[in-house]
């Protein structure tokens, strides 16, 4: 199956990044459309990804929160420009791309192609399925989660085939694996602090190439095996990560909080097939106490701020912007039959929004925000989508 899903990545012609793009297991569509802050925040079993304090702020009278189907499909903009583009270029007529016409349709058709081809080289194509299915609970101080995780994720670049770059750059991956979090409520001298650790397993197929010209060309006729066989790499590592979150005041107006996180300790690291860095994360959040009418009716105001690797273990820069995120979210209502939560945020300096619709067991979700795929903040924007449908409670 991982066979299947990795060839057909790159032979569909949709493919790395050059990237500066930050290593990741996850985004949840949620975090993301507050622009990825979340250090400080919590509530969710996706906490793990960000602080396993969090889990701590899961709400104890809900009883179990149970994603039995947690399904979020990714897709960039200059994707969705690629393919219909190309759409159009196989539908060129008669002289409509060629001048003069030359009377041949299939010419015209090849041009346009060709002019499409041309026109992407150097922009980034991304496309991520995800899934992360989870139980949680919290219960009088102790809260927990355990959650399966699967991914695939693919970003691509074609070039003019000439120097270093190459004629195409891949990288693309299929990550699975299991997490389990734990947190506990402290009582320091009259002091609120949560605490939490998690664990992870993960197993990762990576393909991370530069295909110049004549390696397409000496491949022709077996390019599925010799991906497979001899670029492909494949590895599997253990993860842990630890977090606090202090409640300022929980009496107050604001509800503030402040989270600090370590994720990764000591590397995720998949051998061959790539790492991701342990990170220093810094939050704070606040909840302000807000009724405009009703007890349903926006309600749960919540804004949040990030700086995340303070100590800047990413190995792509340095850059202070690419590390800021903020956001807020606001559920509009909230009844024992739908849901309906907005969000907007800033992300690597660029600006995200997102949108829930709980219908009973099903939630509907859109998000998008923007990565920045260059070494600074501003230099090279990748507008992304998301498109989530959950089964759960």
């Amino acid at each position: 199956m991982r066979k299947i899903i990795l060839s057909s990545l790159i032979l569909s012609g949709s493919v790395f990044s050059a990237s500066y793009e930050y290593p990741y297991l996850y985004k949840d569509p949620r975090v993301m459309g507050m622009g990825g802050a979340y250090t400080a925040v919590g509530g969710t079993a996706s906490s793990v990804f960000h602080n396993p304090a969090g889990l701590g702020y899961i709400n104890r009278d809900a009883g179990f929160e149970v994603n039995l189907l947690k399904l979020n499909i990714g897709i960039s903009e200059n994707t969705i420009n690629f393919f219909n583009d190309l759409s159009d270029a196989f539908d060129a007529q008669d002289g409509e791309y060629v001048s003069p016409p030359d009377g041949d349709t299939d010419d015209d058709q090849l041009y346009a192609v060709n002019e499409v081809l041309k026109s992407y080289q150097g922009k980034n194509m991304h496309i991520d399925v995800g899934n992360f299915s989870s139980i949680a609970k919290k219960g009088e101080k102790i809260g927990w989660a355990f959650g399966i995780l699967t991914s695939i994720k693919t970003d691509n670049k074609t070039h003019q085939g000439f120097g270093s770059e190459g004629l195409l750059e891949t990288d693309s991956n299929i990550t699975v694996g299991a997490i389990l979090g734990f947190s506990y409520d402290l009582n320091i001298k009259g002091k609120e602090l949560i605490a939490g650790i998690s664990a992870k397993y993960m197993y990762r197929d990576q393909l991370k190439h530069i295909f110049t010209s004549r390696e397409l060309v000496e491949h022709e006729n077996n390019l599925d095996d010799y991906i497979m066989d001899e670029l492909r790499k494949s590895g599997s590592g253990f993860g842990f990560d630890a977090g606090i979150i202090y409640k300022v005041n929980e009496n107050s107006l604001f509800r503030p909080s402040i989270g600090f996180s370590l994720m990764n300790i000591g590397d995720l690291d998949f051998g061959e097939a790539g790492k991701i860095p342990m990170t220093a994360n810094l939050g704070f959040a606040i909840r302000p106490k807000i009724k405009i009418w009703k007890d349903w009716f926006l309600k749960e105001w919540l804004f949040a701020v990030d700086y995340v690797d303070i100590f800047n273990g990413y190995d792509e820069d340095s850059d202070i912007g690419k590390r800021i995120r903020f956001g807020g979210e606001v559920k509009v209502w909230d009844n024992r039959f739908s849901t309906f939560a907005v969000r907007i945020g800033s992300y690597q300096g660029y600006a995200t929004a997102g949108a829930d619709l709980r219908l009973a067991l099903i939630t509907l979700n859109f998000t998008t925000y923007a990565e920045e795929v260059g070494a600074y903040s501003g230099q090279d924007k990748d507008r992304r989508y998301l498109l989530g449908l959950y089964l759960g409670w």
